[in-house]
Parts: C-alpha cells; sequence; structure tokens
C-alpha cells in the first residue's frame, strides 16, 4: 500500500560537493528534504518509487526502470564523490507494466545508472552524513515521464498503479521529482517570462484542491506551460493520479524561487 507521497525538486546545487558556495541558497528547501528524509526514516519502506522528467532515452512512452541495481552517481556534474547503490525492484516494475496493459501502454528498461531527476532526490533522501551509505534498506523504482504524451495521459497513468499498489503488499512511497518555472527572473537558465511566477502560483494552488483542483491541470494554458519552461507536471499528474482514490492534505513544506526556477516541495500528507 502506499503509505506517504511528496513532491521534490531535482536541482544538483542541493548536493554540497555541487552546490558548493551556492548550496546556502536553497537552505529552505535542503530543509524541507531534511523534514522527508527523517519522515521516511520513521516508517519501515519496502519500495520508493519516483517519477522522474528526465529520462534519457526520450521514449514516446510512459517508462519504468527494471534494472536489479539503482546507482546514484553525479559524475556528469564534476561530483565523483557523491554516489550511492540501492536495489531495483524489478517484480514490482512487471507488475506495474501489467496493470496498465489494457490501457496505456508502458514500456521496460533496464539501466543500472539512474537519471539525474531521480537521483538527485533519491541521494538527498537516503545518504547518511559522510554521503556515501545510507540505512535504507528497501528498494528503488524509477518511472520516466514522456513529453510526447500529455498530463491527462499521466494522471490515467497514476490512477492505474495507484488502484494496484493499494493491493500490493508492501510499504510504498511515492516521490514526484518535479520542478515548475525555469523563467522566473532575468538570470533564469530559461529566460525570463512574466507570466512564470502567476503560472507557478496556480499550480500549488491547483494541487492544494486536491482532486478538484488536479483535474484543472490539465486546462492549464498551454503557451504558458511551453514558455514557463517547467519540468514538473507530468511527474506532479503521475503522483495525484496514484493518489486520487485516498483522501490527502497537500502542505508546502517549501518554495523557492532565488536562482529563477521554481524549487517547490511538498508532503502530500495521506489519509
Amino acid at each position: 500500500m502506499i503509505v506517504a507521497s511528496y513532491i521534490t525538486p531535482h536541482s544538483p546545487i542541493l548536493i554540497p560537493n555541487i552546490g558548493k558556495k551556492n548550496h546556502s541558497i536553497l537552505n529552505k528547501t535542503t530543509e524541507a528534504f531534511l523534514e522527508i528524509k527523517n519522515k521516511i526514516k520513521e516508517e519501515k519502506i519496502d519500495t520508493i518509487i519516483i517519477f522522474s522528467p528526465h529520462s534519457k532515452n526520450k521514449s514516446s512512452e510512459i517508462e519504468i526502470n527494471s534494472h536489479f541495481q539503482q546507482d546514484l552517481k553525479f559524475e556528469y556534474f564534476g561530483d565523483y564523490f557523491s554516489k550511492l547503490s540501492f536495489s531495483g525492484d524489478m517484480s514490482l516494475a512487471y507488475k506495474l507494466k501489467e496493470a496498465c496493459e489494457n490501457d496505456i501502454k508502458v514500456n521496460l528498461y533496464a539501466d543500472f545508472k539512474v537519471d539525474y531527476g531521480a537521483a538527485i532526490p533519491l541521494y538527498l533522501l537516503l545518504s547518511e552524513e559522510n554521503r556515501k551509505i545510507s540505512s535504507f534498506k528497501g528498494k528503488i523504482l524509477v518511472v520516466n515521464s514522456t513529453v510526447l504524451k500529455d498530463n491527462q495521459h499521466h494522471f490515467d497513468f497514476g490512477q492505474k498503479i495507484g488502484e494496484y499498489l493499494e493491493k500490493e503488499n508492501k510499504r510504498i512511497i511515492l516521490i514526484a521529482s518535479a520542478e515548475l518555472s525555469h523563467c522566473l527572473n532575468h538570470r533564469s537558465p530559461g529566460g525570463f517570462y512574466q507570466k512564470a511566477e502567476a503560472f507557478d502560483n496556480k499550480v500549488i494552488e491547483l494541487i492544494k484542491k486536491k482532486q478538484e483542483g488536479a483535474q484543472n491541470l490539465f486546462t492549464l494554458n498551454e503557451k504558458t506551460i511551453k514558455e514557463s519552461k517547467e519540468c514538473g507536471l507530468r511527474p506532479i499528474s503521475m503522483l495525484l493520479g496514484a493518489i486520487n482514490h485516498r483522501s490527502y492534505e497537500p502542505e508546502t513544506l517549501a518554495y523557492q524561487k532565488d536562482l529563477g526556477i521554481g524549487y517547490l516541495s511538498m508532503n502530500m500528507n495521506l489519509k
């Protein structure tokens, strides 16, 4: 069953060895990660499922990484020290594909190296003080969204796996790795877009309206979404679909825009 669900960003700056002096800018987000980390430690978790927007395969379908090993490494960002390894939940990957097969096509792939959209939140939530070990003994399952399918498709996928997971004899946590607009000021990596801040505020408002708000996510203006250069709506849609049958009370743990990107951290507070 699903015991908890969260939304987190995936900025590499949150990793001290990468962020260095800029790491402290995101202190509120770091504190939110620490709060989530402590909650995970309180639960006896079998599997963490993380929805990531950054598949390396660029598939036209939602994908699930079925590799038996899941390595979190950050050489791409120049960090050869921060790393962790976990077991992948191969059996659950196949079960989720089967749960969707009559309605939604899902591809399985096998890659021991986890994409950074999933690796960064997992590393921050599961590493210990020396950053090279973890007390987490459960398994990891990475689900990748696709830009070639809309938010409604991802929500429908979430509903299908959510229905299955409630019958699964495992304790499961869901995490949407998601960032909102990349255009919040003139230093933003995506350039400045004057409606970007209103876009972020609207997304947060709709998430807090729970099931009613989730449906309105799919009617947001497409031009505004594109110009805001987000990478969060699809992972968030999967998560909201997966908990759509549950009662929950979204709580914003942190929202930071200091670096021109909307970094949202939320606890969905499942009932």
